[in-house]
């Protein structure tokens, strides 16, 4: 449906799936998209025009430009963490905010499986050995541990923590789980048991982080955390990189109270090719790769365009960010 207004300007910061940039030109909404590698100077130039924005995250949406762009009546999220947008300003703005958390939950939740899998059977290791003409390496230090019979805790129970401790059911697994709300529907189905943080610290095997980052969370494991953990215990985090005190991590890692870490997230993005956690062997490192599938980067774009367009139309979303 062709919009009955004037035509809206949508500025897209990043790169999104085509299926999106066609759904709102084909709504009637001209279509803005920033070059790659574009940054907040970038955005406040074309910011007056802007109707809407739809961001993944690689710029921030901070209240000045929120501010300088009178017209602006939406800022949509593709894919599900909003802290690169300033939500208080976009409240005291009356700007509506929205994610797609929907969309990237299942691509999400098998990329911590798939990082899971490869830090405890040592798979990047023993890529490397294979091609390095160490085969004999696989009676040494390439041989792994089994998820069978392990303690698995998830920290954050929400859509994707929740996919994760679905798709680990199989694997004959103990399941904890740490969240600020009960989800007792969760724990009849999936047989997970509801802890307070330090016992899932203390309890755990591995360790797998789900929750956004607040102020609640911002540094959620730090040096006293990791203390409290086993000796030898593997870590996932495919949430965000600032839960964890990454300077922590990285003297855990090489006390060995950390086996192992998997890391798709980190403090600062990119990570510095000189951060210590880069020259680790018991450590993979992916590039925020959590929610990139052809499938879910499709998805992502083409709800962020489909909710874009409806507040653009007048509509009322079910669970906007900010209304």
């Amino acid at each position: 449906m062709v919009l009955d207004m004037d035509r809206p300007t949508v500025i897209v910061t990043e790169p999104i799936h085509p299926a999106g940039i066609r759904l709102l030109e084909e709504a009637g909404a001209e279509v803005v998209q920033l070059p790659p590698g574009s940054d907040e100077r970038a955005l406040m130039e074309v910011a007056p025009r802007a109707d809407a924005l739809i961001t993944r995250g690689g710029i921030r949406v901070t209240r000045a430009i929120m501010a300088a762009s009178p017209r602006l009546r939406v800022v949509g999220v593709h894919g599900v963490g909003c802290d690169h947008v300033d939500l208080g300003a976009a409240r005291d703005l009356g700007k509506v905010v929205l994610n797609t958390p929907s969309a990237l939950t299942a691509t999400v939740a098998e990329m911590t499986l798939a990082l899971m899998l490869a830090l405890t059977r040592r798979v990047v290791s023993a890529d490397k050995a294979v091609r390095a003409g160490e085969w004999t390496r696989k009676y040494g230090d390439l041989i792994g541990s089994e998820l069978m019979g392990k303690t698995v805790g998830v920290i954050g129970l929400g859509r994707i923590g929740a996919a994760v401790a679905r798709r680990l059911k199989p694997f004959d697994v103990t399941l904890l789980y740490y969240d600020v709300t009960e989800r007792t529907a969760l724990e009849d189905e999936l047989g997970v048991k509801r802890v307070d943080l330090d016992t899932l610290l203390r309890e755990s095997d591995i360790i797998t982080l789900h929750t956004p980052l607040t102020p609640g969370t911002r540094g959620l494991l730090s040096r006293r955390e990791f203390n409290l953990m086993k000796d030898g215990v593997y870590l996932v985090n495919t949430a965000r990189g600032k839960v964890i005190d990454q300077r922590a991590l990285v003297e855990a890692l090489k006390a060995g109270k950390v086996a192992g870490a998997a890391l798709d997230v980190f403090e600062e993005e990119p990570l510095d090719p000189e951060d210590p956690l880069a020259s680790m062997d018991n450590v993979i490192l992916t590039p925020h790769l959590g929610a990139s599938s052809r499938e879910a980067m499709r998805r992502m774009a083409v709800q962020v365009a489909e909710e874009v367009m409806e507040v653009l139309r007048g509509g009322v979303l079910e669970s906007p960010v900010v209304m």
